[in-house]
């Protein structure tokens, strides 16, 4: 039977501009990290023939993550949608910093880098890896999947208790951006208790205003916040974002600024119909974005020792690196990622019934059966959410038809 959800998204084309913004994002991170971070993580791997500083990529996605989270939290059952965005974003991750591990460990008394300890790899698989200065990262880059994970675990915590709406809504979208920075200002400093530091840096209160940021908008597409109440909660997430990091990174947070307009234009806008020509490649980066974003950092630089051991030149490091980059994050996004989340999509809801069926209770001295599970089970294919991203890979084939029908 066609649904009039499914008869919108047949209807509706794709829209190139998510995809588009995809690449963006998570591409210029790999470059920034290639040739601005690596020389600052180990000095011997620079200079690159130019740099690029600016730190605005994972913002984006966590932005454009928490925008897809209110088009899609709505829908269904919220446990099932809180699998569905798990199954796709641990499966891929877990395999990532297993390598990642397996490789630093390897190199680390070769280039005499830190040596990472299973302590690390513990706690970097349960995602804790801020909540202590005894764990350290296997990847830096992977600070954004604890703050995914916790956002989607609120949305489905707060959204089927009408926490996400009505007048209680305004109010939140605000004490995200005032309530950390009264922290980090009145408490959070150099000096202050451990276990401050940990709460603050383990919570992320630092970034939690750019989901803020998603929710808003998503509330400007649905006419329920004007264009001048959004366009003043921008500003004033990118002064607070500026203020976390005292003001030393003030271009960031204007490039940050710019793609935020990208965004809006995005969420409320026509599709980049200009684009069109380009379809192909650019929604192939964007399948694979989370893959890319997983494997290009840390074993980057691992690959940028070897080369420069090897005698290759700036430029020969940079396209090097940034291609493996691409070939790893399409392999790991075809070996791990998809694979798992079909498989486990779609055996999760009937290990979930066949749970229920046990746990339930038996009619009253009838010698019937248990009362029947009521899970709906929803096919592997039904329309997800964005992932951050890091945002995952898969999900821009979700978000276009769900955004064509849904943002106008």
């Amino acid at each position: 039977m066609l649904t009039s959800e499914t008869a919108n998204q047949k209807r509706s084309p794709r829209k190139i501009s998510w995809d588009v913004l995809r690449v963006v994002a998570v591409y210029s991170v790999v470059i920034q990290h290639i040739t601005h971070q690596s020389p600052i993580n180990h000095a011997e791997l620079g200079p690159y023939p130019f740099v690029l500083p600016l730190q605005f990529g994972a913002s984006t996605l966590l932005v454009i993550s928490a925008f897809f989270v209110c088009v899609t939290v709505r829908r269904g059952a919220t446990k099932r949608w809180l699998f569905s965005r798990v199954a796709r974003l641990l499966p891929a991750y877990v395999v990532a910093v297993v390598i990642t591990y397996a490789v630093s460990r390897a190199v680390a008394a070769q280039f005499g880098w830190y040596l990472p300890t299973h302590t690390d790899l513990v706690a970097n698989l349960f995602l804790v890896q801020a909540w202590s200065p005894e764990f350290h990262w296997v990847d830096a880059s992977y600070w954004t999947l604890p703050v995914q994970i916790m956002s989607f675990l609120l949305a489905a915590l707060l959204w089927p208790r009408g926490w996400l709406r009505g007048k209680a809504l305004p109010v939140t979208l605000w004490a995200l951006v005032v309530v950390p920075l009264v922290i980090r200002f009145a408490w959070r400093h150099d000096d202050a208790a451990q276990w401050i530091k940990s709460a603050f840096d383990g919570l992320a209160l630092h970034r939690v205003a750019l989901f803020g940021v998603g929710v808003a908008i998503w509330l400007w597409t649905r006419h329920r916040l004007s264009g001048a109440h959004l366009a003043v909660y921008l500003v004033a997430v990118l002064v607070a974002q500026d203020a976390h990091s005292y003001f030393v990174d003030t271009p960031s947070t204007i490039a940050f600024g710019v793609i935020l307009v990208g965004i809006v234009a995005a969420a409320g806008g026509p599709d980049w119909g200009v684009l069109r020509g380009l379809t192909r490649p650019i929604r192939w980066l964007a399948g694979i974005s989370f893959g890319v974003y997983l494997v290009h950092q840390e074993l980057g630089f691992v690959l940028a020792r070897y080369l420069l051991d090897k005698g290759i030149g700036p430029w020969g490091r940079l396209f090097a690196c940034a291609a493996m980059a691409v070939l790893l994050g399409w392999a790991i996004t075809k070996l791990v990622e998809r694979p798992a989340h079909r498989w486990l999509t779609a055996r999760g809801p009937t290990a979930w019934a066949w749970l229920r069926a046990r746990v339930q209770p038996q009619a009253p001295s009838s010698g019937s059966a248990p009362v029947r599970p009521v899970p709906a089970v929803l096919p592997v294919n039904h329309p997800s959410t964005a992932a951050a991203s890091p945002a995952t890979s898969r999900e821009l084939d979700d978000w276009s038809a769900m955004a064509s029908s849904q943002v106008r």
